[in-house]
């Protein structure tokens, strides 16, 4: 008995000096996985069925990735923005140009996009075909309707073509801003405008937001295009970067969770309204250049 405890004495003593050493200053392993994680989102003009659809995104990425998943509803972006800073959320649902102030303020990166019929989607001028208006110059003394300040398609990237071709608003009868795409389709059908600047998920009139909202009949053939933008990138969905850097193999595995979640859901109703695209893409920060290009060129400002 005393020679085996001594035998085995001897092994631990060994595996101790095979052990590998470690020093005071090196880093511990990483820890793949957070305790929990929150995703941010704001409200939009339904604010019950955001929280509805964002619940349900949450507890199916929680299903996915085996960890609990906090759902941070903001009041606008601004504040989702701080909330970002502020390491409050983790990943977060941003528009186009709110991602550009959110990468400078908060260390935002762009993960995934929104997806219609194309991962892009444009800008458009619109008149009815029976206009005598054929050109953008011939827009002066008319009535044009923009959505509201803050819309990309909707107000923003016409002014930075305005700007490029020395159109000037004051050139025009009225500016009028409709507070929406489908009112700004009502206002030119009502003949209460003479042209109206509003999306289109393609580079024809047919995904137009005058298609989706006219209430006439084959409203495409109701229209005529005076222009359309370069393409615009969808919405974002973004992680904050020391995040990423963090926890890199959660990160992806929950982008590509997201993508196929919004599949297998696309069927209810509240997860349409909530994410109003197709589904997702990978993204990258360059595809958002064009919009860093309208910011500078705007001098716009996070309001």
């Amino acid at each position: 008995m005393k020679i085996f405890a001594l035998f085995i004495l001897s092994l631990l003593s060994l595996n101790c000096l095979m052990a590998p050493s470690v020093r005071a200053d090196e880093k511990p392993a990483p820890i793949e996985k957070p305790a929990s994680v929150t995703v941010g989102f704001i409200p939009g003009g339904d604010v019950e069925g955001t929280k509805r659809g964002a619940l349900l995104i949450a507890e199916a990425i929680q299903q996915e990735l085996k960890i609990p998943v906090n759902v941070y509803v903001s009041r606008n972006y601004s504040s989702l923005i701080q909330a970002m800073k502020d390491k409050k959320v983790d990943f977060a649902f941003f528009n186009a140009m709110t991602f550009v102030f959110a990468e400078n303020m908060a260390g935002a990166k762009v993960l995934l996009k929104k997806v219609w019929n194309e991962p892009y989607y444009y800008s458009m001028i619109l008149v009815k075909k029976s206009s005598d208006i054929h050109s953008l110059k011939q827009l002066k003394g008319k009535r044009l309707a923009f959505v509201d300040e803050k819309s990309t398609s909707g107000y923003l990237y016409p002014l930075v073509h305005f700007k490029k071709i020395k159109l000037e608003l004051k050139d025009l009868k009225a500016i009028e801003f409709s507070g929406s795409h489908s009112e700004s389709v009502e206002l030119l059908d009502h003949g209460a405008v003479d042209a109206i600047a509003v999306f289109s998920n393609d580079k024809r009139i047919k995904e137009s937001a005058y298609v989706k909202y006219s209430k006439t009949k084959n409203p495409a053939d109701n229209v005529r295009m005076l222009w359309t933008s370069s393409p615009i990138p969808n919405d974002p969905f973004c992680v904050r970067q020391d995040f990423y850097d963090q926890y890199p193999k959660l990160t992806h595995e929950l982008m590509f969770a997201l993508i196929d979640i919004v599949d297998k859901l696309k069927d209810k109703k509240e997860i349409q309204d909530f994410v109003g695209a197709k589904g997702f893409v990978p993204a990258t920060t360059r595809q958002y250049d064009p919009v860093r290009e309208m910011v500078k060129e705007l001098n716009l400002k996070l309001e």
